[in-house]
């Protein structure tokens, strides 16, 4: 995880005014403390990386031109209208280095936070990328690495999640430690739908929902297999 936190990050946040001299059209949705938006194959090459942009900060596109997208997040980002909320850019690593530089272009440029979470490892697949990516990143501010989730780290989540019952709280420990914190949050998520959001989630809610989000007759092993000895004396928090 990287940040670029310039001091415009600290400004606070307004509604932008509407813009007359262009098609685009920012919207009226209700601000955040920070704008979210995930990178995906169809949008990591640079024209779909300006309409991802776009829908983070809630602009309408008219032009289908890379030159007038391009323009537009200039003017958006760079606080014509108003200072510019953070960006969160979730999956960077699908970005090509290429993409990746004018998404950091736009940033130096524009002088708003940003906030590139992703695996890091996956993103130099050649020995041309590697070098693309030693220029990358030295413009990188701070650096943050996330481990695999801890035994208390999920056992907050299930709590959160109103998760109930020893055996519940030592799958659902597995089964994260064995995954990830997003893999752990999608399946209690699942779990809270099939309840509708009242009671707890036991451990046959919780079974249940795993066999019908996976295929396979062992697709209960990811909740009671360990691939490392950390299960050991797990039970429900205090």
């Amino acid at each position: 995880m990287h940040a670029r936190d310039p001091e415009t990050a600290a400004s606070p946040t307004r509604h932008p005014r509407t813009r007359k001299d262009c098609s685009a059209q920012l919207d009226s949705r209700p601000k955040r403390s920070c704008l979210y938006c995930e990178v995906a194959q169809h949008t990591k090459a640079i024209r779909p990386m300006f309409l991802m942009l776009h829908d983070a900060y809630g602009v309408q596109r008219d032009s289908k031109h890379t030159y007038d997208l391009a323009k537009d997040c200039m003017n958006f980002l760079g606080a014509r209208y108003g200072p510019t909320r953070p960006l969160l850019v979730d999956e960077y690593q699908n970005f090509t280095p290429t993409v990746l530089r004018e998404l950091l272009h736009l940033q130096e440029r524009c002088g708003f936070a940003l906030l590139l979470a992703g695996n890091t490892h996956r993103l130099a697949g050649t020995r041309r990328d590697t070098h693309a990516m030693d220029q990358i990143e030295s413009r990188i501010g701070m650096r943050f690495e996330i481990g695999q989730p801890t035994r208390e780290d999920c056992l907050r989540i299930g709590a959160e999640h109103n998760v109930e019952g020893a055996d519940a709280y030592v799958a659902i420990a597995t089964y994260g430690q064995n995954t990830s914190l997003r893999a752990l949050c999608h399946l209690l998520q699942n779990c809270a739908a099939g309840t509708s959001g009242f009671g707890s989630i036991r451990l046959p809610r919780i079974e249940t929902t795993l066999r019908g989000m996976s295929c396979g007759s062992d697709v209960l092993k990811v909740l009671y297999e360990c691939r490392n000895d950390f299960a050991h004396d797990v039970g429900s928090p205090t």
